[in-house]
């Protein structure tokens, strides 16, 4: 009979185990600290629809209503509270107690109740009490409020009670409110709250499910709480066992959950885990006799008293005989010592003897994680530098955010990732107003990060989700404020600043002092952005500027010549960027520049011009100046007292070397050299040299050919190879220029 109805055993297993495992919250604060317990308000539907439906048909809604809550107070851990409010007594909450010792006094107990009264909302009302209570005396608490029902509270439901409209708005009200304060409450308090809605919703009429989506939504907007609708019976598991998915930290869409690799080995079961782990629980439905654990061992390390359990449950009697019974047990693991965590690696269950292959299957296995995580948030300060600073966190800010994934307990005991498949394992993801990105893992810090720039808002919520796939999920949720840009200005250290334009270059700064939100900048910031600082003038002036301090000091100077220099009014449009995004501070100057006389003005700088002008023109004679090419040109010439002995007289070669000053030094003037009687000067071609008139008379013979007339005229140039003649009464001579 179990075998026929595993698969409702099994649905019912997940539940209880997601419903009762209360790690942490689904959403979390930002502190980092895993709450020591749980506290829980659970209001337990046990009014006659329960039992059956309209027309008096039976129905098993009661009885998995029972089997979870019995399974629940087994997977609970001893530190935690339980107070269930029965609608049959709904102005009582009923605690359970938790100790090892009558914890199975109280489960069988649970088994025996019965109730076919109605559904009060009063019941809710001191749930909610119980737990504002609760608050005030347990600040490092997880508190969870849990409503299970399968109908329309008798306030809210005009069909069967004889209720006016403003009646069944007030009942809301006050209920919506109590609901509102509790959450606000939790949230000044700093503590995890988490409120779930199961209303089973499948014998409900068309007006019925209209009331009940109203209240849903209520339900939403008054604590941010969970609803998850049921359609009654096996159904009702289902939902369950989402609750428990969140309860537990785990994604309720994974389909393949996280694997311990278990492997049997006679009498043991061994188990592997690269995480840490708070308990393991192993839940056995069996129609066969149930195992005996004798030992626990972590890391080939005995536990002494690290067992807990067997905890049995079972269906209670069912008068209709809907469906057979399930029953099973529930036995914990952990860690007794230090502060309580099953550090990750290889755990080995000792039984009593071998398990057959029928018990083996029947055994489930729950890993709680011991795992947290730590948000952090840090900007960007370039080259590669990063800041936690919050008075520094401005809207445009290129930021970064950590998470860190944390042994939970632990004083913020990092856990090392590098050695697991952290690719496929892990989706971490930000939510920072709106827009969500990934957080990729980084091996050289250990964390998972992302960058994203700060928006223009004061405080941007954040929500970060850390999902090991089948195993861990959680949200924190928190938010991250930002600083209102500084308003930057620029002040003058005086009112006028003038002086006089041949006393520029010589002249006292122009100083300006940077304030910050009405203060002195540091001279440290203002080292930072001196380099962006800008000075812009439509005038001819020089600017140069320099740092003092927190100060600016502006000089002024001229330009050259004196007289281009801008006077009278001189606008200066001074720009400083803050180190931080949408800072700037930019203000206008105005320095004045007296004019000075034309003599001062102009004088020197004429003197200067005519001086510039004269070099220039002898410059440019030094290089136009014609000169010998004493490499290429030389002359040859023969003397004789008698003229038929000139052809055999010995010839003599002169190159035109000249004196070095007067060849480099002195300009315009063309070089000139006197050889015997004739003088030369040179050309500007380069091939030739000029035979000054001075040196000529009639009776020279140039080229075969007297001057005569033509003497004294003009300089004559003289080609390669031309001949000079002179005849005179006691000596001939000839000259031959050789240009080479």
């Amino acid at each position: 009979m179990i075998a026929k109805y595993k698969h409702l055993v099994i649905m019912q297993v997940l539940f209880i185990v997601s419903f009762c495992i209360l790690a942490s919250a689904t959403e979390a604060k930002s502190d980092s600290s895993i709450p020591k317990n749980k506290i829980v308000a659970l209001v337990y539907d046990d009014s006659g629809s329960m039992w059956e439906q309209s027309g008096n048909i039976p129905i098993d809604n009661w009885k998995y209503a029972n089997y979870a809550l019995q399974s629940f107070v087994a997977l609970l851990e001893k530190q935690d509270q339980l107070r269930v409010v029965s609608m049959s007594t709904p102005t009582v909450p009923e605690p359970i107690e938790l100790d090892e010792r009558i914890r199975q006094h109280e489960i069988d107990q649970i088994q025996a109740w019965t109730g076919k009264k109605s559904t009060p909302l009063e019941s809710v009302h001191t749930a909610i009490n119980e737990l504002k209570k609760a608050a005030d005396s347990n600040k490092n608490s997880e508190f969870w409020l849990i409503v299970l029902t399968d109908g329309i509270f008798n306030e809210l439901n005009h069909l069967e009670q004889k209720l006016t409209t403003a009646q069944i708005e007030e009942n809301k009200n006050a209920l919506f409110t109590s609901l509102r304060e509790l959450k606000e409450k939790m949230d000044q308090n700093g503590a995890s709250f988490q409120s779930t809605l199961i209303p089973i919703e499948s014998y409900l009429s068309t007006e019925e499910l209209d009331i009940m989506a109203d209240f849903k939504r209520q339900w939403t907007e008054s604590s941010a709480g969970n609803v998850l609708v049921s359609n009654g019976e096996q159904d009702i598991i289902q939902r369950i066992n989402e609750v428990a998915a969140l309860m537990t930290n785990r994604d309720p869409s994974e389909q393949e959950k996280f694997d311990l690799h278990p492997v049997w080995n006679g009498n043991q079961l061994v188990l592997e885990s690269p995480f840490p782990l708070r308990r393991i629980t192993l839940i056995e439905q069996s129609a066969e006799e149930n195992a005996l654990f004798k030992e626990f061992y972590m890391n080939n390390q005995r536990i002494e008293q690290g067992m807990e359990g067997p905890y049995k449950v079972i269906t209670p009697n069912d008068p209709a005989n809907l469906q057979p019974p399930i029953q099973g047990t529930f036995t914990h693991f952990k860690n007794v010592n230090g502060d309580g965590v099953i550090e990750r690696g290889t755990y080995k269950i000792v039984f009593d003897k071998p398990l057959s292959d029928e018990q083996q299957k029947s055994i489930q296995i729950l890993a709680e994680p011991a795992i947290d995580f730590r948000v952090d948030f840090k900007k960007h300060n370039g080259g590669g530098k990063l800041t936690n600073d919050p008075a520094v966190f401005f809207a445009g800010s290129k930021m970064r955010l950590e998470a860190t994934l944390l042994k939970s307990e632990s004083n913020d005991k990092e856990i090392d990732l590098r050695d697991i498949d952290v690719k496929s394992l892990f989706e971490v993801e930000a939510d920072i107003g709106g827009v969500k990105f990934p957080l990729n893992y980084d091996a050289k810090v250990n964390k998972f990060i992302g960058d994203f720039t700060l928006p223009q808002k004061q405080e941007i919520p954040v929500n970060v989700k850390v999902n090991i796939k089948g195993f861990y999920q959680k949200v924190k949720e928190s938010s991250l404020q930002v600083n209102p840009a500084r308003k930057l200005s620029l002040v003058a250290n005086t009112d006028t600043w003038r002086t006089p334009l041949d006393e520029l270059n010589e002249a006292a700064p122009f100083v300006i002092t940077p304030m910050v939100n009405g203060d002195e900048m540091s001279s440290e910031e203002l080292k930072k952005v001196f380099k962006q600082l800008k000075i812009e003038t439509p005038s001819n002036i020089k600017i140069e500027k320099e740092q003092k301090g927190n100060q600016i000091h502006i000089y002024p100077k001229s330009l050259s010549p004196i007289f281009r220099t801008s006077t009278g009014d001189v606008p200066l449009h001074v720009t400083l960027p803050g180190q931080y995004p949408n800072e700037i501070a930019e203000e206008t100057f105005t320095l004045t520049i007296e004019d000075i006389s034309l003599l001062k003005k102009y004088g020197k700088d004429a003197v200067k011009a005519l001086l510039w002008l004269a070099l220039l023109v002898y410059i440019v004679g030094i290089i136009i100046k014609p000169r010998f090419d004493k490499n290429r040109i030389s002359i040859e010439y023969k003397q004789s007292r008698k003229r038929s002995r000139l052809r055999d007289a010995r010839g003599m070669t002169e190159n035109f070397h000249t004196n070095w000053v007067k060849r480099w030094l002195v300009p315009y003037l063309a070089e000139k050299k006197t050889i015997g009687d004739l003088t030369f000067k040179a050309d500007r071609k380069k091939d030739r040299v000029l035979l000054v008139k001075e040196s000529q008379d009639p009776n020279l013979i140039v080229r075969h050919e007297k001057l005569e007339g033509r003497s004294k005229k003009a300089d004559i140039p003289i080609y390669h190879n031309d001949e000079i003649q002179i005849e005179r009464s006691n000596y001939h001579s000839v000259y031959i220029i050789k240009s080479h």
